[in-house]
């Protein structure tokens, strides 16, 4: 996958932006000047939704009253090429001038990692940011587990509206729960446990030692089989369930799992939440991410594009050329306030007051 081109009109600080891409990209430029803009509107135009704002609105150009974005890609031996519109009133989403209806589809359409700072915020931070990222991860790796994803949620919606309601008549609702919820767990699983492989080659391969260790703490006893998993949700569903109705809301369930991470110091391992550097956590992050961008490539067949928000702050350049190493071979598309030495043969854009030029 290769994004060739990129028109923008109106996005943010964006008035009218046209350009034309290579391997690497590398935006630089002061603080508040448009770079992290450039990196959304991509995003936007590949997923349709914004990976720093849940009010679309506020991507739209202050005083005016629509944008455009447009761009030009290389996709499983084919030119598309893809729009997005967003008005006051209206979203439409273009694929070869055809409106796609189903924009939540695009989330597995077209393979983007994203490294930004609120990522790495979210990686840190609560339960539900940590299964957000690896449902992100898994739903753009599998449309089955998209599928079940969608389907769980929205049981679970109704089996806690029953709960909040008062009624004890929350069997209807066990079937369905358990049937998506273990194809969920299931595929969660799996992938953890590819995870922490190919997280321990990275490692090594990178820092020349193990660093990153991945495990997934689930509110029922997990098995070596969909079946066995199956059985264990069906079982804590009716230990809890008087207890769920008091509560008013489901209390087992992979919407109450947790990814707990930890960095490897002295063979001895700390709960990154906890005891981490903000250089370790970053770098944690970025092997996390190294190890989707293997899986995401085999899987797919096909090379993400990676989008990439002030990767090397709070990295010594050492660290910076080891990250580096490991990025090096996708699309890149990289913000940063200042130009980094060992990367100067790439391709520069210069970000000022919404307006972008390439160095010559």
């Amino acid at each position: 996958m290769f994004l060739e081109s990129l028109k923008v009109i109106n996005f943010r600080n964006l008035k009218n932006i046209n350009l034309d891409f290579f391997n690497v990209n590398i935006f630089y430029g002061e603080n508040a000047q448009g770079k992290t803009n450039l990196l959304e509107s991509i995003y936007f135009l590949f997923l349709c939704r914004s990976f720093r704002t849940r009010y679309e609105k506020e991507l739209i150009k202050w005083g005016e009253e629509s944008f455009y974005l447009k761009g030009n890609l290389q996709w499983q031996g084919q030119i598309l090429v893809l729009e997005s519109a967003l008005s006051k009133d209206d979203k439409k989403i273009k694929i070869n001038q055809k409106i796609l209806k189903k924009q939540k589809d695009l989330v597995f359409l077209f393979p983007l990692v994203l490294f930004s700072h609120d990522e790495i915020e979210n990686f840190k931070e609560g339960p539900s940011q940590r299964r957000y990222l690896l449902n992100s991860f898994l739903s753009t790796l599998s449309y089955r587990y998209y599928k079940a994803l969608l389907e769980y949620h929205k049981v679970l919606y109704q089996r806690n509206l029953t709960l909040k309601g008062g009624s004890s008549d929350i069997e209807m609702w066990i079937g369905p729960l358990i049937k998506s919820g273990t194809l969920v767990l299931w595929e969660r699983l799996k992938i953890i446990d590819e995870i922490k492989e190919i997280a321990k080659e990275i490692s090594i391969s990178l820092l020349g030692k193990e660093f990153l260790e991945v495990e997934y703490l689930s509110s029922i006893p997990l098995e070596d089989s969909e079946e066995e998993i199956s059985e264990n949700f069906e079982k804590a569903l009716r230990e809890v369930r008087n207890d769920d109705i008091m509560k008013g809301y489901s209390t087992v369930g992979p919407h109450r799992d947790d990814l707990i991470l930890f960095v490897k110091k002295d063979n001895v391992r700390y709960d990154l939440r906890k005891f981490a550097s903000s250089g370790e956590i970053k770098l944690a992050f970025i092997i996390w991410q190294l190890s989707e961008i293997k899986i995401l490539s085999e899987r797919r067949k096909e090379k993400p594009i990676l989008l990439i928000d002030d990767l090397f702050g709070d990295l010594d350049e050492k660290k910076q050329k080891i990250v580096w190493n490991g990025i090096q071979d996708f699309q890149i598309f990289m913000s940063m306030t200042a130009k980094v030495d060992f990367l100067k043969e790439y391709p520069h854009f210069c970000v000022k007051n919404g307006e972008v030029s390439l160095d010559v």
